[in-house]
């Protein structure tokens, strides 16, 4: 997880978290080698490759989703919105966090009935940090 304090650095973030652009790069190089295992089953009518054709396309597809659409907006101070990799979108009460799990490749913060979904390569901003910090503080201090 990077975090950047856009004050400071003079930075125009697109969201208070989101996925860097290398991954929206990493998708378009998986849709292009999903397009040459098409042509390369058409071409030696092996069409064993046509497993590649699925498996690269659909992880480029599924990379340039999660670079588009996972990202949190802060909307007041106590509020903020999460949109998910499909685009569902959800407004939480940062009073509502209730703690965080670290996974081996991102981290789920629960917040009321619902769950945060934050990949360990997000960029945040250093005023999310710190709102869900104060938050964790205050929850767990009660």
């Amino acid at each position: 997880m990077k975090i950047i304090d856009a004050q400071k650095s003079g930075q125009t973030l697109r969201a208070d978290m989101f996925l860097p652009n290398w991954l929206m790069g990493f998708g378009i190089v998986l849709d292009i080698a999903a397009v040459a295992f098409l042509v390369a089953a058409c071409v030696t009518q092996n069409w064993m490759l046509l497993i590649g054709v699925g498996g690269a396309g659909v992880l480029g597809v599924f990379a340039h989703l999660c670079w588009k659409n996972q990202t949190i907006r802060i909307l007041s101070e106590s509020t903020f919105e999460y949109t998910t990799l499909f685009g569902k979108t959800t407004v939480y009460a940062f009073s509502d966090i209730k703690g965080i799990r670290v996974n081996e490749d991102s981290f789920t913060m629960f917040v009321g009935d619902g769950k945060v979904h934050i990949e360990s390569i997000a960029i945040l901003s250093q005023r999310l940090f710190d709102k869900i910090d104060q938050a964790l503080e205050k929850n767990n201090g009660q």
